[in-house]
C-alpha cells in the first residue's frame, strides 16, 4: 500500500437566486460521490425556478500518511466529512462560474482555505465508501503519539550568548541606586 491514498470523486454544487439585492446568486456545495464515468462539468442534474443543481466535475481526494492525526480527529468528531472548496472562475477556464478547487479529508487543511480567500469551503457528509477506505489507510499508517510534556532547561547565567558580555552581571547598583557600568 503507497503511503498516500487517492480516491477520484464527483462534485455536485447548487447555484441559487438570491434574496439579497447585493448579489443575483449564490453557490453551495452539496454532495460528493465516488465519480461518474458518464457526466462532465456542467452537467444540469435538477433544475427549477429557484436553484439550479450541477455536476462540477471530477476532482481527487489525497490523504497522506504525514496528516492522519488530522482525519483522526475528522473520524472523532462523530459524523465524517469531506471539505469541498469552490473558487471563482475568473479566467473563463471551466464551463462554470465556479470550479472545484480541492476536496479534503482534513479540517486543518480546509481551515487554511477558509482564512482570507473568497473560496467557498462547505462541510459534506463523508459516504460510507470513502469512509471504509480513509479508515483502512489509518489503519495501516497512523501511528497513536502520546503528549510528553517537555521541561525547560535551566538557565545558565554565566554562559555569554552572541559573544557579549551580560550586562545584568556587569552593572552594580551604587548607593543611590544609580547603575554604575
Amino acid at each position: 500500500m503507497s503511503r498516500e491514498l487517492t480516491i477520484m470523486l464527483g462534485v455536485i454544487a447548487e447555484k441559487r437566486q438570491s434574496v439579497s439585492r447585493w448579489a443575483k446568486d449564490y453557490w453551495m456545495p452539496v454532495g460528493v460521490m465516488l465519480a461518474p464515468a458518464e457526466l462532465n462539468p456542467g452537467d444540469v442534474l435538477v433544475s427549477d425556478d429557484r436553484m439550479t443543481r450541477y455536476y462540477m466535475g471530477r476532482v481527487d481526494l489525497t490523504c497522506f500518511a504525514a496528516d492522519t492525526e488530522a482525519y483522526v480527529e475528522n473520524f472523532n468528531s462523530g459524523t465524517p466529512a469531506l471539505y469541498v472548496v469552490l473558487r471563482r472562475d475568473s479566467e473563463n477556464l471551466h464551463p462554470l462560474d465556479w470550479y472545484v478547487q480541492s476536496v479534503t479529508a482534513s479540517p486543518h487543511a480546509a481551515q487554511d482555505y477558509e482564512v482570507g480567500s473568497e473560496d467557498i469551503v462547505e462541510r459534506l457528509p463523508m459516504p460510507p465508501e470513502i469512509s471504509e477506505a480513509i479508515l483502512e489507510f489509518l489503519d495501516a499508517y497512523h501511528v497513536e503519539t502520546p503528549f510528553i510534556k517537555r521541561r525547560r532547561d535551566k538557565l545558565d547565567l554565566e554562559e555569554q550568548k552572541f559573544g557579549k558580555h551580560p550586562i545584568f552581571l556587569s552593572r552594580k547598583r551604587s548607593d543611590n541606586g544609580d547603575l554604575d557600568g
